[in-house]
C-alpha cells in the first residue's frame, strides 16, 4: 500500500452515495459524477461511504472504474482498502441481535434488507414491496416472504447491517424513535437515512469513525484536509465534523434531496469547489487555467498531471 508520503496526497475527499437503479445512478452516478471522481482518485484519496452491502459497492467501483482508494459499506461496518483489494476493517453483529431486530421488524409489517457478508437478501409479506426496492436497487436482489429462509440465510452468513423501509418518512421517524428507545441499553443502534428508511448496526459502527480510521491508516490528523461530499445521501454527523462541504447548500437543506435537478446541481458544486481544493489562489484566479467545463469533460487528468510541473499552461 502506497502511505501518504509515498503517494503524495493530503487530502480525503470523502463521497457519500446511494446506488440505486434508476436513471440517477445510470445517468449520473455511473455518469457524469463517476469521470470527475475517476480523476480526482489518481491526484488525491477517495473514500466512497455507504449505507449499502460491500457486494454492491465493489460492482458500483468496477463500474466507475476507480482503482485507488476505500470503500465504507453498511454505515461504517467494513473498510475495503481498493488497491490492495482487501477488507481492512470489518465489524459485524451478534447473530442473535439480528434475529431480534427482525423479529421486531416483521412486527411493525417493516419490508427488511439484510446485509450479509457476500450478499443481501429482502424480507416482506407484501410481495409489492419487494419489487418496488428491487426496481430501485443496483444489483438483483434475493427475496423471501419465508421468516425460515431468512434466519437460515442469517445463521449462514456474517450480518453487518439492517435495514428497515417503511411506507413514508414520518412513519419511518416514528418507528426509528420508538426502535432506539427500546435497544437503547443493547450493542445496536438505528440511525436515519435520507428517505424512509433506517439502518441499524453494532453502535461503535458510523461512517464518521469509519473515516477516522481511513486518516489514521494515511497519516493524516488534520480535519481541514477532509472534504465531504454527498451526492445523495446526507450523514448529520459528518456533516458537523467535516466543515469543508462539497455539498451544494440548496440541495442540503433540501427535503426532496433524491431527485435528479438537486443531484445534478450537487455535482456541479463539486467541480467549482475542487478547482479551489486541487489548484491555489494565483491560478485560480485565471480562469481560462481551469474551468467547471474543463474538469467536467475530458481533461481533468491532463490539466492535472500539467498542473503538477508548471504553474501556467501555454
Amino acid at each position: 500500500m502506497a502511505t501518504k508520503k509515498e503517494n503524495g496526497f493530503d487530502k480525503i475527499f470523502v463521497v457519500d452515495i446511494n446506488p440505486g437503479n434508476d436513471e440517477i445512478t445510470k445517468e449520473l452516478v455511473i455518469g457524469r459524477f463517476a469521470r470527475v471522481i475517476k480523476n480526482a482518485s489518481l491526484y488525491q484519496n477517495i473514500i466512497i461511504t455507504s449505507h449499502s452491502t460491500m457486494s454492491l459497492l465493489k460492482n458500483v467501483i468496477k463500474d466507475i472504474g476507480i482503482k485507488h482508494g476505500y470503500v465504507v459499506s453498511d454505515n461504517g461496518s467494513r473498510i475495503y482498502s481498493i488497491h490492495q483489494d482487501k477488507i481492512v476493517y470489518d465489524n459485524s453483529m451478534d447473530k442473535e441481535d439480528v434475529l431480534a431486530i427482525l423479529h421486531y421488524a416483521i412486527m411493525q409489517n417493516s419490508l427488511v434488507l439484510v446485509s450479509g457478508s457476500q450478499r443481501e437478501y429482502a424480507y416482506s409479506l407484501n410481495l409489492l414491496n419487494a419489487l418496488s426496492l428491487n426496481k430501485r436497487h443496483y444489483l438483483p436482489l434475493p427475496y423471501t416472504n419465508d421468516y425460515n429462509k431468512l434466519a437460515k440465510f442469517v445463521n449462514s452468513t456474517i450480518v453487518h447491517s439492517v435495514l428497515i423501509f417503511h411506507k413514508n418518512r414520518s412513519e419511518m421517524l416514528k418507528a426509528l424513535n420508538e426502535f432506539n428507545n427500546v435497544a437503547k441499553d443493547w450493542s445496536f443502534n438505528g440511525l436515519a437515512g435520507q428517505h424512509s428508511y433506517f439502518v441499524v448496526t453494532a453502535k461503535e459502527n458510523t461512517k464518521y469513525n469509519a473515516i477516522l480510521k481511513i486518516m489514521e491508516m494515511l497519516h493524516i490528523s488534520n480535519m481541514d484536509k477532509i472534504y465531504y461530499y454527498a451526492l445523495n445521501t446526507i450523514n448529520d454527523l459528518c456533516i458537523k465534523a467535516f466543515k469543508n462541504h462539497l455539498i451544494h447548500q440548496d440541495v442540503a437543506l433540501s427535503s426532496i434531496y433524491y431527485n435528479k435537478i438537486n443531484i445534478q446541481a450537487n455535482i456541479d458544486n463539486i467541480i467549482t469547489n475542487m478547482r479551489q481544493a486541487f489548484f491555489s489562489d494565483e491560478e485560480n484566479a485565471n480562469n481560462t487555467y481551469v474551468t467547471k467545463e474543463i474538469i467536467d469533460t475530458k481533461r481533468l487528468s491532463q490539466i492535472m498531471a500539467e498542473a503538477k510541473n508548471t504553474k501556467k499552461l501555454v
